[in-house]
């Protein structure tokens, strides 16, 4: 969960410094940014909380999810930069101007960080389900949330004062999707050591 938080405030980052370029406005590039990113959260843990108790090996859903996350998470930043061409083209065929082309404009990108944001959003509570069952339930929740508001705290740091000032929105998403990457490929190893601990002994004496 760690670096799952640290890439999701990578791509937040990100994301304001994209929209920043296409909209003009740094103030309503966050504003369309933060309503994404919180809205897709929701959306994504409210539709996973309903089905991660039920799973059987929530930490290989986390880690799907987290690797599927790579691709998604480098798309959406060409995607903001379509997305605004979409609107340039759009705007000009239509002759719409001042808050009508605002609005238009903050859909657009809307649409394409609620994806991202909806996947990121699932990760929460598969990894609550999952220490729920390897600590105390009533610790679980607390101790996810801590290490994954540790995490994006760091990402914020990392990315917003260093990593992209130094290399660029581009080269950044590859770091933020290794971090998705690294968390997937951990929550995978931790599900097979999960399940071949759970095998019974006559199953591992035939293998």
């Amino acid at each position: 969960m760690l670096c799952a938080g640290i890439a999701s405030l990578f791509y937040e980052v990100l994301w304001v410094s994209q929209l920043g370029f296409s909209l003009g406005s740094t103030a309503i590039a966050t504003s369309i940014m933060l309503s994404a990113f919180l809205g897709g959260l929701a959306i994504g843990s409210i539709t996973m909380g309903r089905r991660a108790d039920a799973l059987k090996h929530p930490a290989r859903v986390f880690g799907l999810i987290e690797t599927g996350a790579v691709v998604i998470g480098l798309a959406s930043i060409p995607a903001l930069g379509a997305a605004g061409r979409a609107y340039v083209w759009l705007a000009q065929s239509w002759g719409l101007t001042g808050t009508a082309a605002m609005v238009m404009r903050g859909v657009f990108s809307l649409i394409v960080m609620l994806i991202p944001a909806i996947i990121f959003g699932m990760t929460f509570p598969l990894a609550t389900s999952l220490a729920g069952r390897l600590v105390a339930a009533q610790t679980a929740a607390g101790s996810v949330s801590a290490v994954s508001s540790f995490g994006s705290a760091a990402g914020a740091l990392i990315c917003g004062l260093w990593l992209a000032p130094l290399l660029g929105i581009t080269h950044s998403s590859f770091i933020a999707a290794g971090f998705n990457l690294l968390a997937g490929l951990l929550a995978l190893s931790i599900s097979l050591l999960l399940a071949r601990s759970q095998q019974s002994p006559q199953d591992q004496a035939r293998r």
